[in-house]
């Protein structure tokens, strides 16, 4: 789209810069003159005013009602409005003082922020960071307000009541004449401003605990506001920070879930009626400049691609759906980096000495399963000698039974 072109916004920056300067030279020029004795200003600024409805149009065209959704498109909007309105009013108006509707414009210099959220990234971290950090501010302001009420009121009983203070320094009602005028010399003294003579003459007329109180406001107003603010601001940058790595790494996995999605698309157009890819069709694919493109984008050679399919063709059939070339190459994002040797060998190093413990283990039970196997060889011999006794036995037994037999059979004859 056109309101996205570098061109145009480096125009519309530079004629936001050319009206706040004009805005500038109108207030130093047109107080108190007749419409048509300023008629160059007001030509230029229904020039400008057309120039930015220009604008404002083709971004609404642009992005539709999501237009109106951000801070500073409703304030182009507003400014635009006004301007228009000035530009009647001084057309229609017989004599005109330069109205708070002319010196608005130069709020224009606001989106001056859009440009330093594209291009300036360290700027725009600050100016959010100073918006974000608004609400901790007003509170840390209405702290400051009762420290320094406080601070006053103490000034104000060790000095204005007591009137030996008030004869020894003439000046005594003056600073701390009432709490209102304490509070004054209480930031007075805060922010550095004569405040060694200031303190000095409140010391001298007043009690001792004067120096605590000053004392007290210098660390108080100077040290612990001035810290505190800045921690706020360090903790809003670094969450703007923390914030803008994390939407930038959610953009980068959307960008590359679409891009697999868009290679899966490309890839089913060279499917069969098995709904797979053979490798012929696979390797022209490859050949082609969108598939190389996204293959690059994503840190892929076509050689290593070609590696892919014959790595999920696990069945060495010469088809692979689209699916699973697609989940096989979503594992591979880019060269391999330093980082990534350092945990590739950490997890080498790690299964070898899972290997060598496992190895160690095998070791001693194959020990034990030898002792095992010793004592299963004792157990058997005795077996057999058992066995073999038994034998003995038996064939000894049955011969004894023959030879009974056979007297019994002599002794029955």
């Amino acid at each position: 789209h056109i309101a996205s072109t570098k061109c145009f916004n480096a125009l519309i920056m530079t004629m936001v810069v050319v009206n706040t300067l004009l805005v500038g030279i109108e207030v130093d020029f047109a107080i108190e003159v007749m419409a048509w004795n300023r008629f160059g200003f007001v030509f230029l600024e229904g020039l400008f005013c057309l120039l930015f409805t220009t604008e404002l149009a083709l971004r609404i065209q642009q992005q539709h009602w999501a237009f109106f959704q951000e801070f500073l498109n409703l304030l182009d909007y507003s400014l635009v409005v006004i301007s228009w309105l000035d530009v009647a009013v001084s057309v229609i108006t017989y004599r005109e003082r330069v109205q708070f509707a002319s010196t608005v414009r130069v709020f224009r210099f606001v989106r001056f922020i859009r440009l330093a959220e594209g291009r300036f990234f360290g700027l725009y971290k600050i100016a959010k960071g100073l918006a974000n950090a608004l609400q901790p501010v007003v509170y840390l302001a209405i702290i400051s307000a009762a420290f320094i009420f406080t601070a006053a009121a103490f000034l104000t009983g060790l000095v204005a009541h007591d009137w030996v203070a008030i004869n020894r320094w003439e000046a005594a009602r003056m600073y701390a004449g009432s709490v209102w005028r304490s509070v004054l010399t209480v930031m007075q003294i805060a922010t550095f401003d004569n405040w060694a003579e200031l303190t000095n003459n409140l010391v001298e007329a007043g009690s001792p605990l004067t120096l605590i109180v000053v004392l007290g406001s210098i660390f108080g107003c100077s040290f612990a506001i001035i810290n505190s603010l800045v921690g706020i601001m360090v903790e809003r940058v670094s969450n703007i920070s923390a914030d803008a790595a994390e939407n930038q790494e959610l953009a980068a996995a959307r960008a590359y879930e679409m891009l697999l999605q868009s290679l899966l698309v490309d890839l089913r157009y060279a499917m069969n009626r098995n709904g797979k890819i053979d490798f012929e069709a696979y390797w022209k694919l490859l050949r082609l400049p969108s598939i190389g493109e996204k293959l690059t984008i994503m840190g892929i050679s076509p050689e290593e691609a070609e590696v892919f399919f014959a790595l999920m063709d696990v069945d060495k059939t010469g088809q692979v759906t689209p699916v699973q070339l697609v989940n096989a190459l979503g594992k591979a994002k880019g060269k391999c980096k330093s980082h990534d040797m350092c945990a590739l060998i950490c997890i080498v190093h790690k299964q070898c000495l899972r290997a060598s413990r496992s190895v160690d283990r095998v070791h001693r039970l194959i020990e034990k399963v030898d002792q095992i196997q010793h004592r299963l060889c004792v157990c058997g011999r005795g077996l057999t000698r058992e066995r073999l006794t038994t034998r003995d036995a038996d064939v000894r037994a049955q011969e004894m039974h023959d030879r009974a037999a056979d007297r019994e059979r002599i002794f029955q004859k």
